[in-house]
């Protein structure tokens, strides 16, 4: 399913859960995420844009590239491309091929990528894994967020290669000292169908208080003031994790993962 967001934005919900984004400037367009690929996407964008289109992604988890080989140009993290054979094999088990090698670029946080008319600029916020990325568009007051602070549940950390704690709080705070300027943007997430809080009043969306939570959660438990519950989580090596809440924010996570803060 997709829906225009704005003028130049749409988003698109796969039936798999995953949310991505489509920004079309005056010369060309760019896909934010496209989701687990159980349906071709391109055709999709065609109906909106004949421009070019590059592929540009939050991160290198399979659920966010499943249609990636539709695209000429793949940009990922160079963190995150460094770490991409290793990612591959640990989440081979979800089906998705491997992203064409000879089509990813690696981009950095100085990377802008230019449309026409609107400038998706990359701001790094490690943490869910190694090159973690948002992309903000400064023109439709947008920060397009991916899953690297959750989708309005909870970040997931308890996954192979995620940071700890303490350096995810360390990206949390770096990040929310460069994004200021953007403090009002509206922020779009990678599952956006997670912020849904049934039985609660309304919705968590990702923002900034969000991430000003998940700092303050970090703290409670690193200090030792909090501790989550114990879960059930597929991706950790026992198939258990923990999982806490904070105001807004909400993380699961590893024991291996707590440690003192820096």
């Amino acid at each position: 399913m997709i829906v225009r967001l704005s003028g130049s934005t749409w988003r698109y919900h796969d039936e798999a859960g995953c949310t991505s984004y489509l920004v079309v400037g005056k010369n060309k367009a760019a896909m934010i995420d496209c989701g687990m690929g159980r349906t071709e996407i391109l055709p999709i964008i065609r109906e909106i844009t004949p421009l070019p289109v590059e592929l540009l992604l939050t991160h290198a988890h399979p659920d966010h590239y499943g249609a990636a080989k539709e695209f000429d140009n793949i940009w990922l993290h160079e963190k995150d491309a460094e770490a991409l054979p290793e990612m591959e094999r640990a989440f081979g088990g979800m089906g998705v091929p491997g992203l064409p090698p000879e089509k990813v670029r690696r981009f950095t946080g100085e990377h802008l990528f230019e449309l026409g008319g609107i400038c998706l600029r990359p701001v790094e916020l490690f943490g869910h894994t190694p090159g973690s990325t948002v992309f903000v568009d400064e023109a439709d007051r947008a920060i397009f967020s991916g899953d690297a602070v959750g989708s309005g549940d909870i970040v997931l950390m308890a996954v192979p290669m995620a940071y700890d704690l303490a350096s995810y709080r360390l990206s949390l705070k770096t990040f929310l000292a460069r994004s200021e300027p953007w403090a009002e943007f509206v922020w779009h997430a990678g599952h956006y169908h997670q912020a849904d809080r049934p039985g609660r009043p309304g919705a968590n969306t990702p923002c900034r208080k969000l991430a000003c939570d998940m700092v303050e959660l970090c703290d409670q438990l690193l200090s030792g003031r909090l501790r989550g519950e114990e879960v059930r989580e597929s991706f950790s090596p026992s198939g258990r994790a923990w999982r806490a809440y904070w105001r807004t924010a909400g993380i699961v996570y590893l024991e291996s993962q707590i440690n003192t803060i820096e």
